[in-house]
């Protein structure tokens, strides 16, 4: 669940600094346009009415501002009026606005408004100074509030502030919460699966498809084990039927075969020929034991008797009992480099000699005119070497490639015999490789373990 409560975690902080982020550029942009354009206008007088209103001076003529303020750049007209309402000077005033003001009429341009024209007053020495803008030109607006009103909305600022965060916060636990729900559902249904579980979610929200396709995927997943399973239980039943059927006629052939090769000289036809159906019995013999045997290590079924082993003894025995019937043609050497001979293996004897009278057979079945046999042991980076060479003509490339992992051919031949060795090597926590090299070789690593 530590991927949920991140995703929580991080949910609640990307929408903080969302937040925050947000208020920081409104707070940027504020700023900035403020300092743009009110430092500016307040630069060049923004309000300059007071300084107008300021630089007037009686005249011979009657009242006019000073000559040395220019103060066009600001208004579009203005007037001054006296304290009866009478204009005593304008300036491009228009013509509707030309005309003595009574009282009423001053009060209520005085708030900012003067036939749409934005105005702003200011009283000097020899009247009320009435200067306007264009119409359209600038937005005033008439506020006021109430000092109580005023002082307990201050007051109240910082606690709105708070709650305001409050609920900021509440609002980011329950999208998180609320978005973290359906991927928790997700997250233990991976979990589930993984373990090979039946997995079935709700298939509703922002989550729906990959709900979905997840139910897909388990029943996928369940039909496959079923099949899988039925499968396996087809080919066990199928070798045990096999196994079992096969060998009381297997049996009763090879003792007929032997004792009709008793009652023939040794180099008549007819014992010849008995003597062929006993080599063949044994071979099939050998190939039900092996299919036996390969089944169980596919599917660890085949417990590992393991006892420490003498390698050097033991590789003298396999090759001893080997040869004891090996016809002239064939050869074997036995090679043992030390301290190869003097290592200790803690490794089922059994499956080990069952695998180099595999490779040793392979040698002399696939050379029947026959081929010398190479057998070295030695120690290689902490690991105990077993190579088995002949000079015969080598594994065809079809049955390398079949005795490679990157084989796909459904076609490609079926070596019962090499594929038993690999297993049993890597029952072992070994590995076998398998090339040609004026010959066949195969060569076995096993690690030793102090």
């Amino acid at each position: 669940m530590r991927t949920i409560s991140r995703l929580i975690r991080r949910y609640i902080l990307a929408a903080f600094a969302i937040v925050l982020l947000v208020l920081m550029v409104n707070g940027i942009l504020l700023a900035g346009i403020v300092f743009r354009y009110g430092s500016k206008r307040i630069q060049e007088g923004f309000f300059p009415v007071g300084k107008f209103a300021e630089s007037f001076t009686r005249t011979e003529d009657g009242y006019a501002p000073s000559a040395d303020y220019d103060w066009k750049p600001h208004f579009a007209w203005a007037m001054l009026l006296s304290d009866s309402g009478e204009i005593l000077w304008s300036e491009d005033l228009p013509e509707e606005l030309n005309h003595p003001y009574t009282v009423p009429e001053v009060a209520a341009f005085s708030r900012w408004y003067l036939k749409d024209y934005p105005v702003m007053v200011y009283r000097n020495n020899f009247g009320l100074l009435v200067a306007g803008k264009p119409i359209g030109s600038m937005t005033r607006f008439d506020f006021y509030m109430d000092n109580d009103i005023l002082y307990a909305l201050l007051s109240t600022f910082g606690p709105l502030l708070l709650l305001d965060l409050g609920l900021v916060l509440i609002i980011c636990l329950l999208l998180g919460w609320r978005g973290a729900k359906p991927l928790r559902a997700l997250a233990e249904g991976i979990g589930l699966l993984a373990e090979g579980k039946e997995v079935y979610l709700k298939e509703s929200g922002a989550t729906a498809e990959l709900a979905e396709k997840l139910n897909q995927t388990s029943r996928h997943l369940q039909q496959q084990n079923e099949l899988i399973a039925r499968r396996d239980m087809t080919r066990s039943n199928w070798i045990a039927g096999v196994s079992h059927d096969i060998r009381t006629p297997l049996a009763l052939i090879m003792g007929n075969a032997e004792q009709l090769s008793r009652q023939f000289p040794p180099q008549s036809e007819p014992r010849k020929r008995a003597d062929a159906i006993c080599t063949q019995s044994k071979k099939i013999k050998a190939l039900i034991e092996d299919l036996n045997l390969t089944f169980k290590l596919q599917y660890n079924a085949q417990p590992l008797r393991k006892a420490p082993i003498q390698m050097g003894a033991w590789l003298r025995r396999c090759v001893a009992d080997f040869c004891d019937p090996l016809e002239e043609t064939h050869s074997v050497d036995l090679l043992i480099r030390e301290p190869a001979g003097q290592t200790t293996l803690e490794a089922d004897e059994e499956l080990l000699t069952r695998a180099v009278d595999n490779l040793l057979n392979n040698s002399v079945r696939h050379n029947p005119s026959g081929c010398d046999i190479t057998v070295l042991a030695g120690i290689t980076d902490e690991q105990f070497m077993l190579e088995v060479r002949d000079n015969g003509t080598g594994y065809p490339e079809a049955v390398l490639r079949n005795l490679s992992d990157t084989c796909t051919d459904p076609n490609a031949p079926h070596i019962l015999g090499l594929h038993l060795v690999g297993q049993i090597v890597a029952a072992h926590g070994g590995e076998v490789s398998f090339r040609n090299d004026s010959g066949a070789v195969a060569v076995l690593q096993l690690p030793i373990v102090p």
